[in-house]
């Protein structure tokens, strides 16, 4: 296994440098998963289109960070490193569903393709890459109830490799990995009218080995959702939004006695953790009494992490309703 192609991935891969040059000196940080965290917020456990009907969304989507925190929430400060980074998303989103039904549920598929000018699978500031295709997105299964005050779904998707990937590399825009992504949630309505809810969408995600590594992600829990009120059937809605996420098992990193023979075969690295908050509205866009789309804008400023790079995102969706 080849851990370094040139003496410049040495910040990109600063937890495996930690680990080969002393086994004592903690490592501070993991590798990252798919789940992006801040793509759903208001109404995330609810299947959206009704039997029959198609949802088109064009997506852009921003994350800016200029803080690096260890695993004991101590900002890390590393002498000479470019303390900066930004990360801009353009995407295409589809979600269908059809008529059919599986254990009451309709039964509808989604899918999700972009293009990103970076991808991180370690916590660093030291990357650019130009802008390529992403690791796309495809859910076969999404399965949604209609109650009377409540809505549940119910999910499973998978990660292609297929974006730019090197391990280490300073141009990637995919992770390397095959990611299995589970998902379930609900959204509660306070009241017959549906004017408040709340939801919570959970996905639990599970990696295969990076591309021609011995790295083995662990598996990571991201929750998104909201509390906020809806007005014109709901087309027209504003609120708060969240999301946490959590590294459930450790990383393990194999190989390493090939680089030095003193070292042990395997090494794991830390948990980490996030968390955000901010403020989201659906506007809608009404021509001739005819809804043609609704512009999703969502601000979250993060807080409380661990082991990772803490900062800020930003998420626009320009929404056309097929229904």
């Amino acid at each position: 296994m080849k851990f370094f192609k040139k003496a410049g991935l040495a910040t990109t891969l600063l937890g495996v440098v930690t680990i080969v040059v002393s086994l004592t000196t903690p490592v501070w940080a993991d590798f990252y998963g798919h789940h992006s965290p801040g793509g759903w917020g208001l109404q995330s456990g609810s299947q959206v289109p009704p039997p029959n009907g198609f949802l088109l969304t064009p997506l852009y989507s921003r994350y800016h960070s200029d803080k690096l925190v260890d695993s004991n929430g101590n900002e890390v400060n590393i002498t000479g490193l470019n303390r900066d980074i930004t990360i801009n998303v353009l995407g295409l989103f589809g979600w269908w569903v059809s008529k059919y039904k599986i254990l009451g549920a309709n039964w509808g598929m989604m899918a999700t393709i972009f293009g990103s000018d970076n991808a991180i699978e370690f916590p660093t500031f030291e990357v650019k890459s130009d802008f390529g295709l992403g690791d796309i997105y495809f859910q076969p299964i999404n399965l949604g109830w209609h109650l009377k005050q409540v809505d549940f779904m119910a999910t499973y998707g998978i990660y292609f490799p297929t974006g730019r990937y090197e391990l280490g590399g300073d141009n990637n825009t995919g992770l390397g990995m095959w990611t299995h992504e589970f998902g379930a949630g609900t959204t509660i309505y306070f009241d017959q009218e549906k004017k408040w809810h709340f939801s919570a969408m959970g996905y639990f995600e599970i990696s295969t080995e990076k591309e021609g590594t011995d790295i083995d992600v662990g598996n990571i829990l991201t929750v998104e959702g909201g509390l906020g009120r809806s007005w014109y059937e709901g087309a027209l809605s504003v609120g708060i939004a969240y999301y946490a996420q959590w590294k459930l098992t450790e990383d393990t990193i194999g190989g390493l006695n090939r680089l030095d023979p003193r070292l042990p075969s395997t090494r794991t690295l830390n948990r980490s953790r996030i968390y955000a908050l901010g403020p989201e509205v659906n506007i809608p866009i009404i021509i001739k009494d005819k809804l043609i789309s609704i512009i999703t804008a969502r601000y979250q400023w993060e807080f409380g992490a661990r082991a990772r790079l803490e900062g800020e995102s930003f998420n626009l969706l320009l929404n056309f309703p097929f229904f």
